[in-house]
This record gives structure tokens, sequence and C-alpha cells, in this order.
């Protein structure tokens, strides 16, 4: 299909030859098969040590859809553990979307940051204190760390988008149906992943920093890398924090992009920059489905810095872990800021609400956190899903965006257009000159531009994936403007 950056395309239509609307709402429509551990990549962590990098391929069984929709999936975990196949994470959407039609893609990515070279008091998790050892593990360097791991996980889930858009044609995927979602650190990547696209985009953070220190004797540094917990002593050049490269990253990069039509934010968020960044601009701001437990204990609905809640009211005595994370937009907040802009993208915010912790009641209080997870999951996922596959469908079930151009009676026509993706020009040709029509992939933000001697003129556009009508030909066509 020439979605599929096939550049010399020969339509023939008789009538109506569209297939129809495929049903990617409705639960429980399809079994399915997982492909596991499939290889998309190998890039190194944060101490510079070798990642190989996995995902799992879930598959409906038995639909007839060969342009079905691909939902690429991220774990959370703190960016040091969970994995892509924890039944108690990722996986339980990943199940209901393939149920739906959906081919998925559950990621694993590069987990890891510095650890605090000097905690000023005792460590949580570290004898005597009550706390599970694994706290010891969430003192960070800095906040810089937490931004360089969202960043790295960034890279390599785009690695994987392109990936499987390569294999787009074993997986009968359409990759102009292309989203992406995660829960809590998954969320934080995922929102990365559509919204930030450009160079300037990118946080100082990213850049080449002063090596950190070695960690404090009673911190733990631990990772976990496909669900197995690993255990590290950096010294030396383990220790140094090189530039982390573009905002692209270095995977698979096959002539696909990592550009998605929506995006779903499960109880994760934002950091500050990217509302100081302007990461949400652009006429190809994807669907954005934002959900959040309003009175969560680690990623705040609002803004604030993680764990707040937690560390500075129920940590036992043991010093604070919350200081050096950065600013962080949950849910709510992303939704007020989306609230002022005077192009707001299509958003959804979805809201379980529970009662806000009352620091007079301290003790009360975190013993209701402990028992209720910190109010940081999605409550009753079924319901989650419904609205998000809901919002998707204008999408994921439109025929027309992966079936061929949109043209009525009889026609036969040979149309090129290149290069794939273009700069500054797009060159056409098998169309005459004239008045040409281009939007952005939801039809909004309609420009006039001529084409002249089979050229027009994108130059002024940002990257990004655009639609073209012209009136010479009775429909439109996909293309891309990359820099």
């Amino acid at each position: 299909m020439f979605l599929r950056r096939v550049f010399h395309l020969t339509i023939t239509l008789v009538g109506a030859t569209l297939s129809s609307a495929q049903d990617h709402v409705t639960p429980d429509q399809f079994e399915h098969t997982v492909e596991s551990d499939v290889v998309y990549g190998i890039d190194t962590n944060y101490l510079g040590l070798t990642d190989t990098l996995l995902l799992d391929v879930y598959t409906p069984i038995g639909d007839q859809d060969d342009q079905r929709p691909l939902a690429v999936l991220v774990h959370g975990g703190s960016w040091l553990g969970g994995c892509k196949d924890d039944p108690n994470g990722i996986v339980r959407l990943a199940e209901q979307l393939v149920g739906r039609g959906y081919v998925v893609a559950c990621v694993n990515y590069r987990l890891g940051w510095h650890k605090s070279g000097n905690v000023p008091g005792p460590v949580a998790g570290y004898p005597p204190s009550l706390w599970p050892e694994q706290y010891r593990a969430f003192y960070a360097l800095d906040s810089a760390e937490i931004i360089r791991a969202i960043h790295r996980g960034m890279q390599d889930v785009k690695g994987a988008i392109r990936f499987m858009k390569a294999r787009a044609d074993q997986d009968s995927v359409c990759t102009d149906k292309v989203f992406v979602g995660g829960e809590s650190a998954g969320g934080f990547i995922a929102l990365a992943v559509a919204f930030m696209d450009r160079a300037a985009e990118r946080p100082v953070a990213c850049g080449t920093l002063p090596a950190a220190p070695p960690p404090d004797e009673e911190v733990l540094n631990i990772t976990g890398l496909n669900c197995i917990e690993r255990s590290f002593t950096p010294t030396g050049n383990m220790l140094e924090r090189p530039d982390l490269g573009s905002v692209d990253g270095d995977l698979n990069l096959n002539g696909h992009d990592a550009r998605v039509r929506g995006v779903a934010n499960f109880f994760g968020g934002l950091p500050s920059e990217a509302f100081t960044q302007d990461w949400l601009q652009g006429v190809d701001t994807p669907l954005v489905h934002l959900y959040h437990q309003s009175c969560d204990g680690v990623v705040l609905s609002g803004s604030g810095q993680p764990y707040t809640t937690i560390s500075t009211y129920c940590n036992l005595g043991a010093t604070p872990w919350h200081g050096t994370y950065p600013f962080m937009h949950g849910s709510l907040a992303i939704a007020a800021y989306f609230a002022t802009l005077a192009n707001p993208p299509s958003y959804i915010t979805d809201l379980t609400t529970c009662p806000a912790f009352d620091p007079d009641l301290a003790l009360f209080e975190c013993a209701r956190y402990a028992d209720n997870g910190s109010y940081h999951y999605t409550a009753g996922l079924p319901q989650r899903a419904q609205l998000l596959a809901e919002q998707w469908a204008s999408i994921a079930s439109d025929p027309s965006i992966c079936g061929s151009l949109d043209l009525p009676g009889i026609l036969v026509a040979t149309i090129r257009w290149f290069p794939v993706p273009c700069t500054d020009v797009l060159y056409i040709k098998g169309i005459k000159d004239g008045p040409v029509i281009v939007t952005d992939m939801l039809g909004r933000c309609e420009l006039k531009r001529e084409l002249s001697n089979g050229q027009v003129d994108v130059k002024d556009l940002y990257p990004g994936s655009y639609v073209l009508r012209t009136a010479n030909l009775d429909g439109s066509f996909r293309f891309v403007v990359g820099r």
C-alpha cells in the first residue's frame, strides 16, 4: 500500500472498492498468539554496558484485517525495574487491545540511573529501616539522571516503533495506524515519544555532564533487564555521563519514522521541559489519552516531584528520597496546560477520584496508601481500555487511511511523489499544476499551496505527516516532511 513508502503508485478503482471499517472497539473478539523475546536492538546503558533490547508481539487470531492498527506499550518501574511481560503490568492492557484486533508490541528498554553519592542520613531500606530493601535504589544523584533515563527509554521505543513498521507486512499492520502507550515511567516515555521530535526540544540534561561520584555505600545500585535484577558496583568509566545523542536515537534507522497517531499515558506524565521547551507544538500532535487516580502518591496527578507524598510523610524516619527528582506534570496538569493553548491536540482526561492525602492524619493515611498501592495503578482496567479504544477508533477503524486513495467512479492513474521524506520541496508527477490544499493527518490546519512545475514548497512545515488534496485529482495522498 502506498502508505508503506511505495514511491510509485498505480491505482485502479471501480466504484466503491474500499474495505469495510473494522471494529477495534468491541472487547474480547479475538484470541491471540505471542511472539516472545524478539530482539529489536542493542545499545549501551547508563553505565556504558551493552544491553540487548527485546519486545513481545501480540497478534490476534482469526481476524481478516490486513491493515491492523499497532500499539507499542511501555512498562513502568521508576526507570529502574519492570519488564514487558509482567502479568500485573502492561500485559493487561496488551491483552485488552489485541482482543480488539490490534497488533501489540510490549517493549523492554534500557533501565537505570546513577545514585546519590552522599545520602545525609538513614537510607530507606537499609537496616534497621522498615522499608523494603529495593527502596535503597531510589536515591537519584540529581534530577538530570531521571531526565536522561526518560531520554534513553524514548530513543529505544522510537527504535522499536521503526522496527515494527519495517515488519508491517509480516504482521498485517498499517504503518499509519501506530499508537504508543505506557504506564508510570512508561507513560513518561510514551509521551516523550509522541511529543519530542525536534533537536531544539532535547533537554540540556541529555548532553555531556560531569562524571557521577561512586554511590553512597548504603545505596543499592540495582536495575532490571528483561525481568532479571542486576547489581553493579560503578567505578571508573562506568561513572561517566556522555552525550546521549539525538531525539530519534540510533536504533533501526531504516527509512521509517517513529511517528504515532495516538498516545496513552497511564499515571505517568511529562517533565517541566515539555512545557518550557514547547514539546507540544506542531500540526501532527497525536491524539492524547490521559489517565490518573487523583490522589496518586507516586506520580502526582497535578505537578510536583515523584514520590513527594510517600517520601515526605511515610518515610519511617529514613531520609526522604524525592528531593533530587525533577519537577514533573501529571495527567491533570497536562490537561490544564492543553486548556491554555489556542489549538490544543485532541485529548481525553480519564480520572478516578480518591480522597487526597491528609498530612494531619499521616499515620492513618500512610496505612491507607500502603493498603491501596499508593493509588498508583489503573483502577477498573476494562473500563479504561474501552475509553481508550473508543478514542483511537477514529483512526484505528478507518479503512480509508491505509486502503487506497479516496477516488469515486472509475480511474486509472499513475502518480509519483518524492522524496520520502521530503525536506523543502515535494515533487509530484502525474498531476496537472494548480492549487493544492495541505492539512495535518486529522484534517486540521488547512494550508493553501501551489503545484508549479510539479513542485510544492513545504520548507515552512514542521516535520511530520501531512495530507495533500488537489482539484486535479479527486482524492488525496499522504506525504512526510523530515529534517
